[in-house]
């Protein structure tokens, strides 16, 4: 009787834990420097990346979703970074307004892995700014 589920547990993959990364570092944005810390955890077979983005100037935290491809010269980092659960605008004038609206901005993260640094860029509304990260964890 214990035969068939040993069997059926043996075929089963096995479940790896994901290790959690955490990179710090700054960009320039508008004149000020911000300090950022993004953490993440990567499927070792699919390459997906989530975590987050957290903006330590200013306290807010964007939900980091994409891709860290592994290449020949370092791991290609590719996140979208949206607002989550922030709250949301709704605001309307003799009947037109807004609705579900975002005071964040939403943004790209992009640039290269190698080694314990991230070398790449912030886009925000269509304007990059430079972003280097090193891996704390």
């Amino acid at each position: 009787m214990w035969l068939p589920v040993l069997a059926l547990t043996a075929c089963a993959p096995a479940v790896r834990p994901q290790p959690v990364q955490v990179w710090e570092g700054s960009a320039r944005i508008l004149l000020r420097t911000q300090d950022y810390r993004l953490t993440f955890t990567v499927d070792p077979v699919t390459h997906l990346l989530s975590g987050s983005l957290d903006n330590r100037s200013s306290g807010d935290r964007f939900e980091a979703r994409g891709t860290l491809l592994p290449g020949p010269d370092g791991a290609e980092l590719t996140a979208q970074l949206t607002a989550g659960d922030s709250p949301r605008l709704n605001a309307s004038v003799l009947g037109f307004g807004v609705s579900g609206l975002s005071p964040k901005a939403d943004a790209l993260l992009g640039g290269r892995v190698t080694g314990d640094l991230f070398t790449g860029s912030l886009r925000v509304g269509g304007v990059r700014y430079p972003l280097n990260l090193k891996r704390v964890q």
